[in-house]
């Protein structure tokens, strides 16, 4: 709405100033070739993918980034393995029991270990064949062992996702090849992976790019490598797991350390395996974004005061340290003081006397002790008289 001509010349003078003042700071700031101050960019949006959907997450607090048809049910393919190894995980304790393989772990088909019937393994060398070669004979054998049978291990697959709350999750086999019924969402997917990392013995496997294992009957061994290319070219990727199948395309759960941040990408659906790295990267790379360094406290700052016995002022309780980090831009941060209301005599500068604790959107970020930022002496009978007399006055100067 435009202002009205008697608005405006209400302060012909003022407004003739204010206009002099803009164009000598315009003259000024071309004169030295600098530009003009502006306002702080808003952080950029996420780029565009090729990936059907996809979620960024903020592994540690959970919080999403970003996210394109999060909640869209779609084929996982061999991220399926994800929930496979947890229940595996889970029910053995003891990762050297041995297990023979069975028949039905015989030739599942796509990518195996070419088992043989009867082959014996040890849980641990199935896992690492399953986590990292995503061999679908292992995930069946190891199904088995845990179950009996591969249908009655989908119901514990199916049942943890309840458990889990992922409920646009529904498997239909242990392995992922494409079956009516099995799907996930790109949310699912990365709330199950980021559950599953919290097991330190599964985020083992799934930071590994090759291992080798037994083979039977033959001189050498199995050579087992990821699918996984993050993990072999950028040191700070620590997993999770690929997938790919014709119905599902391209898929991928990663995790990594990037910038200081535990981020997550998950893509389900990109057309071509080089479509899936670009995308993760370009997501992994956008996250930083998201983040700023921001100062909770400074030294010596004031969080809380307590009364001083026989003194009309109260000690100041400051902060022994600075706080300043790296978190989300929008991060809710809040502050708890734990401190005495009064403190007794004497009270040296610098002594401990609280603690604040710093929470980013409720989670713990930091934690300070509050020190006197002064010194209190022991009060004679003089002093405590003209104290008694001090408040005897304030009381009777506030009441008239």
């Amino acid at each position: 709405m435009q202002r009205s001509p008697r608005t405006i010349s209400r302060h012909p003078r003022r407004s003739l100033a204010f206009v002099a003042a803009l164009c000598a700071l315009l003259a000024a700031a071309l004169a030295a070739g600098r530009p003009l101050p502006q306002a702080a960019a808003a952080p950029p949006p996420p780029p565009p993918v090729a990936a059907k959907a996809y979620v960024v997450m903020d592994q540690q607090t959970g919080v999403v980034l970003a996210a394109k048809n999060e909640n869209e049910r779609l084929p996982m393919a061999s991220t399926t393995k994800i929930m496979t190894g947890l229940l595996v995980l889970e029910h053995f304790k003891n990762l050297d029991t041995v297990v023979a393989a069975r028949r039905d772990a015989i030739g599942v088909g796509e990518d195996e270990i070419y088992l043989a019937r009867g082959e014996r393994l040890t849980v641990d060398q199935l896992l690492q064949a399953l986590l990292i070669q995503s061999a679908n004979d292992a995930a069946a054998d190891l199904a088995d062992a845990v179950a009996g049978d591969q249908a009655s291990f989908v119901a514990l697959m199916n049942q943890r996702a309840r458990a889990l709350g992922l409920t646009n999750t529904h498997y239909a086999n242990p392995h992922g090849l494409d079956q009516a019924g099995h799907h996930t969402s790109a949310l699912d997917l990365t709330r199950l992976a980021r559950y599953a990392l919290r097991d330190p013995r599964f985020a083992g496997y799934v930071d590994r790019y090759t291992a080798t294992i037994p083979w039977a009957h033959h001189s050498y061994r199995r050579v087992l490598v990821s699918h996984n290319e993050l993990l072999e070219d950028y040191p700070w990727v620590y997993g999770v797991k690929t997938g790919w199948t014709d119905g599902a395309g391209y898929c991928i759960a990663a995790a990594g350390l990037w910038r200081g941040h535990h981020i997550m990408v998950t893509l389900l659906g990109d057309p071509d395996d080089a479509h899936r790295l670009a995308d993760a990267l370009k997501l992994f790379h956008w996250s930083a974004s998201q983040y700023a360094m921001r100062s909770v406290w400074s030294a010596g700052a004031v969080l809380a005061r307590a009364t001083v016995p026989w003194h009309v002022g109260k000690v100041s309780l400051v902060t022994a340290a600075p706080l300043r980090l790296s978190l989300r831009k929008d991060a809710r941060i809040t502050i708890r003081v734990e401190a005495p209301g009064t403190v007794g005599l004497p009270v040296r500068q610098g002594e401990p006397l609280g603690t604040a604790r710093a929470f980013a959107d409720q989670r713990p970020i930091g934690t300070v002790r509050l020190v006197a930022a002064g010194s209190y002496t022991h009060v004679g009978l003089a002093g405590k008289v003209g104290y008694e007399v001090h408040s005897a006055w304030h009381w009777l100067t506030s009441h008239l």
